[in-house]
């Protein structure tokens, strides 16, 4: 909080929105962000907007996991293929798809409250390989031959049409506006969860979890619903994916998802569930697809999956040395010297 403002109730404290800023902000983003495919129609835009959507719902699962938790897993990945092909499966045998994609994420999430007990004894490295084990296990476990009907093996799995009765919602705005529509709801849940007394007893757990334990936190419960709501985020993550392509197969999710989902929450801000992850995700996204383009134009075609590559790491690393925590921490440093202007703002 800044210094010399202080919420006079504690309804205050736990309202959603605080600030006038976050007021403004909703009231224009929120139209915006719903209504510019209308205002400026490209089919590229568009493509990437739902690949932003999706890749930030699974950030947002591990930066609940990462940033209010304190636990670490490289599995991200392999979540977001079960729930892909799980949906894809659910669909099938006659679940409607915007039900199959909430269930499959719920089925997954299973497996994420098992590969969740190592974190009850590991931490930190320790839990991060046991993570990476899961991530290659299912790596290797979707490509056997005795998997090949649940991933079609050397095949693409193809994904029913997203409809609702006669509107058909597989391409276009229409897709678009489903994924977004679905996106929300989860941001608005995982943003309550973040506040109320969930959110605040995941928090002490990332911060001294004996401690936390001392004062009646049951540390076991809330380090296994960490586990199992990011793991269902990533497999709605994957099933928006596989509807929104129409066709997915192992290859579309591997180690490097895992590890892009990583760059997003670090880029974005740690422990900030919403923002942090939909910012991080755009600048992951986002910034390859510019580099990328911007070099086709220069005539780089040859070379330009190569140097975007290596001009996005320099980025990275460029932005995690001047900016350690992240693009939420930068816009409220921007916000700050604006509403102090032009008194000198130190912080």
């Amino acid at each position: 909080m800044p210094a010399g403002v202080f919420f006079e109730k504690h309804e205050k404290v736990l309202a959603f929105v605080k600030w006038p800023i976050h007021k403004a902000a909703l009231l224009v983003g929120l139209p915006l962000a719903f209504l510019w495919p209308l205002i400026f129609p490209n089919d590229y835009l568009l493509r990437v907007a739902i690949w932003v959507i999706v890749w930030s719902l699974a950030a947002a699962g591990f930066n609940l996991l990462f940033g209010l938790t304190g636990q670490i897993s490289l599995a991200q990945g392999a979540f977001m293929a079960l729930g892909a092909f799980t949906s894809i499966h659910l669909a099938a045998v006659g679940l409607h798809p915007l039900l199959a994609i909430p269930a499959a994420g719920v089925l997954v999430s299973g497996v994420g409250l098992v590969f969740g007990l190592p974190s009850l004894r590991l931490k930190e490295l320790y839990l991060l390989i046991s993570t990476l084990a899961a991530q290659f296990f299912f790596d290797w476990f979707l490509r056997t031959e005795q998997m090949a009907w649940f991933t079609g093996g050397a095949y693409a799995k193809y994904a029913p049409p997203l409809n609702l009765g006669p509107l058909d919602l597989s391409y276009g705005y229409p897709l678009y506006v489903t994924v977004a529509g679905i996106a929300t709801i989860h941001f608005l849940a995982l943003a309550n969860l973040s506040r109320s007394y969930i959110g605040r007893a995941l928090k002490a757990v990332r911060d001294r979890d004996i401690a936390a334990e001392i004062i009646g936190v049951n540390v076991f419960k809330y380090k296994l619903l960490a586990f199992v709501v990011s793991t269902y985020m990533a497999a709605v993550a994957g099933g928006l994916w596989a509807f929104a392509l129409r066709s997915v197969s192992v290859e579309s999710f591997t180690f490097l998802t895992s590890l892009e989902v990583l760059a997003a929450v670090l880029i974005g801000g740690v422990g900030r569930v919403v923002w942090g992850s939909l910012l991080g995700s755009l600048f992951v996204v986002g910034v390859p697809e510019a580099i990328k383009n911007a070099l086709a134009l220069m005539g780089l075609r040859g070379l330009d999956i190569a140097l975007r590559d290596v001009v996005f790491g320099a980025l990275i690393l460029t932005f995690l040395l001047l900016e350690p925590l992240g693009l939420v921490e930068l816009l409220r440093k921007v916000k700050e010297r604006i509403r102090l202007f032009p008194f000198r703002y130190f912080g």
